[in-house]
C-alpha cells in the first residue's frame, strides 16, 4: 500500500511540476507536508492518550516501535523546521504576486 501511495505521489509532482507555475508547486507541497505533519501529530497523541482503547496496547505494538519513535522525532523536528522557516512560509502563503520578482531594482 504504501509503495502505491510513493509512487503516486511521485507521478503527482512529476505532473504538477510541469502544469503549475513554480510558486504555486511550492505552496501546494508546502501545505500537503503542514497538512500531513498536522496529521500525524494527531495520531501519535492519539495513539499516547487512549492506548486501551485501540485496538493494540502500546506495549504490544513493540514492532511498531520504531515507527512511532521516528514518529515522535518527526514531530520535533518538523517544529523546528516550521519555527525556523516561518518568515519564508508566511512570504510563501501572503504574498500575492505569483510571478518572481528577478529584477528588483527596476
Amino acid at each position: 500500500m504504501e509503495t502505491y501511495l510513493f509512487i503516486a505521489l511521485i507521478f503527482i509532482y512529476i505532473l504538477t511540476a510541469f502544469i503549475l507555475p513554480k510558486i504555486i508547486l511550492k505552496r501546494i507541497w508546502t501545505l500537503a507536508y503542514i497538512v500531513s505533519f498536522i496529521i500525524t501529530c494527531i495520531s501519535i497523541f492519539y495513539i499516547k492518550i487512549y492506548a486501551t482503547d485501540t485496538l493494540m496496547k502500546v506495549g504490544e505494538i513493540n514492532w511498531y516501535y520504531i515507527l512511532y519513535v521516528f514518529g515522535s522525532i518527526s514531530i520535533i523536528l518538523g517544529v523546528i523546521n516550521l519555527w525556523m522557516y516561518k518568515v519564508p512560509l508566511l512570504h510563501l502563503f501572503k504574498d500575492e504576486d505569483d510571478t518572481p520578482k528577478e529584477n528588483a531594482e527596476d
